[in-house]
């Protein structure tokens, strides 16, 4: 029996069985694995590949149309020419199909013949009361469910709490690179292409309420839905103790001009005003595509824990990382703690035969003189337990990546005492690892430098400060 409180959107992300239109058998086209990838990643609803010059794809029986499915359809996904998606979509009608992912771009974004196009498609919709994603939209993703419409090879994707919602495909040039080396541990994700009728706010409504989802990350050009009930939504969110970030391009009119080019959105609206409005609501502004992925990673992997104040005790290899460090600190409105006595005498075991600073702390210096896992073990439990301390950011060793992964446990079993750790190893990347994945694996986040680092911190302490 269906779930008369169920999202609209819940079938889109957990269909029990899509229509794929253009499936190919073809490996070197993208559209080959709109149903290799859901057929590799071990979907368990059923598949229906539509193509009429094909018999069978991926050992699935292809069908000429949607119209001879002979089964229910719970989504279908159009991945064929601007030029035939109308008719499809009219065929979809026929079928009784109420969901539709509509991949194919060449509409709002390309002039009045695409616009009246869309125009037309967005009729269909209304008329006959069936919702769509897209046009120009590759989605969704639901790694819990193992539903991926993606046209890269995927073979598995690592489950976290982030949930993404993008208003186009620009995570798709780097999808491999942030599920693999950047080790991004993925929810949910829908991209909304050119928003014809399903928005950023239907999108957001969704994951507030999706017990799964932790952190939201939102890429916007345009505000297509309610504004008010985005703000509204966004607000709802802190109350579920969901964390929001948004990265809102066309900010300028240069920008502005390349999104109407790109997804036909109209930007409106003076840009700080939405910069206010978002800080209003509790949502952290991204400025930049890679500040948006790192915030968002870092906040899946503190998990719900909350800066009390901001004040940071770190500790780095070379003296000067340390100087600059610490301004970096005053920079992103983060202080050095002032620790306790207590904790001074705590570090005393791992100091060199002289006294040293506590806060910073020089790794570099007392690594000459005692193991680098019994320095960081002291570190970390002297910092945890000093109550003039809110969190650590420390920088691993340069060879960190080579120890035994027993050898990094200290700092998983220190993250899971309530105060955030920042880690960074200058210039690598945590998913090139085995031992650094099986670090973050453990809540941990682990950055290639320290100004990313102690931004994410940064950032962890202003949305802490507004909980």
């Amino acid at each position: 029996m269906k779930n008369t409180n169920e999202h609209f959107l819940a079938r889109f992300l957990e269909p029990e069985s899509v229509a794929v239109v253009g499936a190919s058998n073809n490996p070197a086209g993208i559209n080959y694995y709109l149903v290799a990838n859901l057929v590799h990643l071990g979907f368990k609803g059923k598949i229906f590949p539509v193509n009429p010059k094909e018999k069978e794809i991926m050992g699935l029986r292809a069908y000429s149309s949607v119209k001879d499915i002979d089964e229910p359809v719970d989504l279908a996904v159009i991945g064929v020419s601007h030029a035939l998606a109308p008719g499809i979509l009219r065929d979809c009608v026929q079928k009784g199909i109420r969901r539709v992912t509509i991949i194919a771009g060449g509409f709002s974004e390309a002039g009045e013949k695409g616009k009246r196009a869309q125009e037309e498609m967005l009729q269909i919709v209304k008329d006959h009361g069936i919702r769509a994603i897209g046009p120009n939209a590759l989605s969704p993703i639901n790694v819990p469910a193992n539903f991926c419409i993606s046209f890269h090879p995927l073979s598995a994707i690592k489950r976290g709490g982030l949930s993404l919602i993008f208003q186009s495909g620009l995570y798709e040039p780097r999808f491999i690179w942030l599920l693999t080396d950047f080790n991004l541990h993925l929810n949910k994700l829908i991209d909304l292409g050119n928003k014809m009728d399903i928005t950023e706010v239907d999108a957001l409504g969704y994951l507030v309420k999706d017990p799964e989802t932790h952190v939201i990350g939102i890429h916007l050009e345009s505000i297509a839905g309610d504004g008010r009930e985005f703000l509204r939504l966004i607000r709802e969110a802190g109350t579920h103790n969901k964390r929001v970030v948004v990265l809102k391009s066309g900010r300028t009119q240069a920008g502005a001009k390349a999104a109407a080019s790109h997804t036909g959105a109209m930007v409106r609206g003076n840009d700080r005003v939405f910069d206010s409005a978002m800080r209003q609501c509790g949502a952290l502004r991204a400025n930049t595509l890679e500040e948006f992925f790192d915030l968002t990673r870092a906040l899946e992997r503190f998990g719900p824990v909350l800066m009390k104040g901001n004040r940071i005790f770190l500790a780095t290899f070379p003296g000067g990382e340390g100087v600059i460090t610490t301004d970096l600190c005053e920079a992103e409105g983060l202080e050095l703690a002032k620790v306790v006595p207590a904790t001074v005498e705590r570090l005393r075991s791992v100091f060199p035969p002289w006294d040293v600073s506590a806060n910073p702390w020089d790794l570099g210096l007392t690594v000459q003189f005692h193991h680098p896992n019994q320095v960081y073990r002291v570190i970390l439990e002297a910092a945890i337990h000093d109550p003039h301390v809110d969190a650590l950011a420390i920088q691993l060793h340069p060879m960190a990546f080579l120890f035994p992964k027993e050898l990094l446990e200290v700092f998983g079993n220190s993250a899971a005492a309530g105060k955030p750790i920042a880690l960074w190893l200058a210039g690598m990347e945590p998913g090139r690892h085995e031992t650094l994945q099986s670090l973050e694996d453990k809540r941990v986040v682990i950055f290639p430098s320290p100004e990313k680092a102690i931004r994410a911190l940064s950032a962890l302490h202003r949305l802490s400060m507004q909980t």
